[in-house]
């Protein structure tokens, strides 16, 4: 699954797995995500960001309402930005547990969506990097 190549819608330029996916079309750029917030909102931007980065390569999908992490798949994500924090959303194919998880779904039996709150640096620790790059191997692809 993992050599076919991505889907790329023709009118707003976003990949996907499976061709004609349904999704939001719309050109959104991270700088227009970003316009108007004040510098709490975009230093927890940029400390996102490092700590995504720290798990390898990625691409970013943004939206109207929130911008996304992609490898082969959306992996990670945040809505909400503002001076008071972001909602940070991430999937993986297990569950876990954590009182610091906002909302938790199960999408299927083996696909988990995870939902917390961010309101400084200081909750981008070590345990939210282990998270979002045990993500990142599902946006790969390749974690079962």
């Amino acid at each position: 699954m993992t050599d076919r190549p991505l889907w790329t819608c023709p009118r707003c330029g976003k990949r996907f797995v499976n061709r004609n996916t349904f999704h939001s079309c719309g050109r959104h750029t991270i700088e227009q995500y970003l316009e108007g917030k004040g510098p709490r909102a975009r230093q927890l931007w940029e400390s996102l960001v490092t700590l995504v980065e720290r798990c390898g390569p990625f691409d970013f999908v943004a939206n109207k309402s929130r911008i996304g992490f992609m490898v082969r798949v959306r992996f990670a994500g945040i809505t909400n930005l503002s001076e008071r924090g972001m909602t940070l959303g991430f999937w993986l194919k297990e569950r876990i547990e954590s009182p610091r998880f906002s909302k938790v779904e199960q999408y299927t039996p083996r696909d988990w969506g995870y939902h917390l709150r961010i309101t400084s640096p200081q909750d981008l620790d070590d345990e939210v990097a282990g998270w979002l790059c045990r993500a990142y191997q599902v946006g790969c692809q390749q974690a079962d």
